[in-house]
């Protein structure tokens, strides 16, 4: 209990920006779910400790016990500690899905060793945290537990009694899980009183989600339907080819138009020029949360990515197959390890003919020593791909440089802007990648009659403590360009999320085919929230007010907040339901 409560400490030390004040009801309430995940972790330990056995396996009882102990302990300590470094990427505890990512990542290895060179301290913390505890627990003493006293059955079924009810939270119905952390303290202040050995452990097992019955599917389906039919704008002309740039934690706290603090003013004159929506939203945290969303539509909420889930195996339609029928030739740039993120074999099930990665730019001369081929190299490369494709084409290009470490290649280095966060200068390294990038891409024959879409994969790790609401959390910019400047202008933070990407390029390139997705065209308007999924929590972001909160624990609803959260639970229910009935195609 005390080694877990200084790492809570140390959390909350090293994460302080992210959370409101800590009050001492939040400590207790962290002690609690301390309990919990001590009874979860070490119920084995306790059930052989308390086991009546002869006295000839006493001392196999002994070091299997210690053996059981440190292996626990070390687990349970391991998760807490990555998290103290690891939150301030995704501002949430770790859970399964994290691993599964790693163990997906065939440069795991190299990755895990460059994050703990940075952070040697708390590695240094962990291992002296294990190590006195370990000391401390070989200086115990050892019982005996005779097999002959019939008192000892007793303590074994007393014993694990106790600790089954503790690691259920109590003796209601449903076994205590990290939604209820927001039953005692605000959404943003959960990850301080959980902690992540538990959030891992209650997300082991994940069976995906649950349907959802909050409305009849008639009344359902008039609030919100997935199905949808594409409506011709006749803005632009033809079949325009289509270009969507990914980049890497470009947050809106360092980048747009708007933004004296901007990292990209390259990026932002584009921007400006086109049709530009200041008060973008992501509906991911992560980038393998992100593509999906961005391509297809499809959001990842649950307590897994889509990406990682058994519903990836379900029959689904990205922006490229949608488009094939019409023609549309297509290919997805990935300057990262093939395979990372399991990218390639998504793009492939989302509908991309052809899949460009670091095998295919095949030159090791380039790598950036971490992830992959360096941005500046590899999206000028993209261009000389490109112009192997038929017209009209789909293309997307998901950049990869500014991520963690933030390394900004020879070269560049004296010509970037350095800022309060180390990931600033990557993010102008990256806007110089798209300079050269543009430069390029302008001079071909087809660039006149392609539209452009620019989209973050996610925010960005800050330290800055004005940057760390639920709102900065989650808010981009998402812009649309095209070379005739017939792209409408925005109004002023309307919100519009990567989820509404593929309707709208629908609508611009003409298209009148019927689809599925969980947003909506900008030129259709049909006023359904934006939603961000948090460890259970629907969030719906609106510009100048407060994010509006709804879980299924909350009973009272505000008639302010009536008719919003009525839709948010239409498109949640819709969600399950087709997800889990494998209805994911418009036919």
């Amino acid at each position: 209990m005390l080694a877990l409560l200084v790492f809570r400490v140390v959390f909350l030390l090293k994460n302080n920006i992210f959370f409101s004040e800590i009050s001492f009801q939040d400590y207790c309430v962290g002690t609690w779910f301390d309990l919990v995940t001590i009874a979860l972790y070490f119920l084995p330990y306790l059930s052989l400790s308390l086991l009546p056995l002869p006295e000839v396996l006493e001392k196999i009882r002994h070091w299997t016990l210690t053996i059981v102990f440190s292996l626990t302990t070390f687990f349970v300590y391991f998760f807490n500690a990555w998290d103290i470094a690891y939150f301030s990427y995704t501002r949430k505890r770790v859970s399964y899905d994290y691993f599964k990512f790693m163990i997906s990542e065939n440069n795991a290895g190299s990755l895990m060793g460059e994050f703990l060179s940075e952070f040697w301290w708390l590695l240094l913390f962990f291992i002296l945290v294990l190590g006195a505890t370990i000391f401390i627990y070989t200086l115990l003493p050892r019982p005996v537990v005779s097999h002959k006293n019939w008192k000892n059955y007793a303590n074994l079924i007393l014993g694990v009694s106790i600790f089954v009810v503790i690691g259920r939270g109590g003796f209601q119905l449903k076994p205590i899980g990290v939604l209820e952390a927001t039953n005692y303290t605000s959404l943003e202040n959960a990850p301080a009183v959980l902690n992540s050995a538990l959030t891992i452990i209650k997300t082991f097992n994940n069976q995906g989600i649950e349907k959802k019955y909050y409305f009849s599917d008639e009344e359902a389906n008039q609030l919100f339907s997935p199905i949808q039919n594409a409506k011709p704008l006749n803005l632009l002309d033809g079949k325009p080819n289509v270009v969507v740039i990914i980049f890497e934690s470009f947050g809106s706290m360092y980048v747009g138009p708007e933004n004296k603090e901007s990292y990209t003013p390259f990026l932002d004159s584009i921007l400006s020029k086109g049709m530009y929506f200041n008060y973008g939203i992501s509906n991911s945290k992560t980038s393998m949360d992100a593509l999906p969303a961005v391509v297809s539509s499809i959001p990842s909420w649950m307590n897994e990515s889509f990406i990682l889930s058994s519903y990836s195996m379900n029959q689904f339609e990205g922006l490229p197959k949608i488009l094939a029928r019409e023609g549309y030739s297509s290919a997805f740039f990935h300057g990262a390890n093939n395979g990372s993120m399991r990218f390639d074999a998504f793009s492939k099930a989302a509908g991309y003919s052809n899949y460009f990665g670091r095998d295919e730019y095949n030159n090791e001369a380039h790598f950036d020593g971490n992830w992959g081929i360096s941005d500046h190299y590899f999206m000028s490369w993209s261009i000389d791909r490109m112009n192997e494709l038929k017209s009209p084409f789909v293309a997307s290009i998901f950049t990869i440089s500014s991520h963690h470490p933030f390394i900004v290649p020879e070269g560049y280095r004296e010509k970037v802007k350095e800022g309060p966060d180390p990931i600033c200068q990557t993010l102008s390294y990256v806007d110089l990648a798209f300079k050269e990038f543009w430069d390029k891409v302008s001079k071909q024959d087809w660039f006149s009659n392609t539209l452009f879409v620019f989209v973050a994969d996610h925010v960005g790790p800050t330290q800055r403590s004005d940057r760390t609401t639920m709102e900065w959390s989650h808010r981009i910019p998402i812009g649309f360009y095209h070379a005739s400047r017939r792209l409408p202008k925005v109004p002023v933070n309307h919100a519009f999320q990567q989820l509404d990407i593929l309707p709208t390029i629908l609508d611009l390139v003409n298209s009148n085919q019927s689809y599925f997705a969980m947003g909506t065209s900008y030129f259709q308007q049909k006023n359904i929230p934006n939603i961000v999924y948090d460890q259970e929590n629907l969030i719906h972001f609106q510009a100048g007010k407060a994010p509006i909160v709804w879980n299924e624990s909350m009973t009272d609803v505000s008639n302010e907040n009536y008719e919003i959260v009525k839709k948010m639970k239409a498109v949640y229910q819709q969600y399950t339901h087709h997800l889990i009935d494998n209805r994911m195609l418009p036919r």
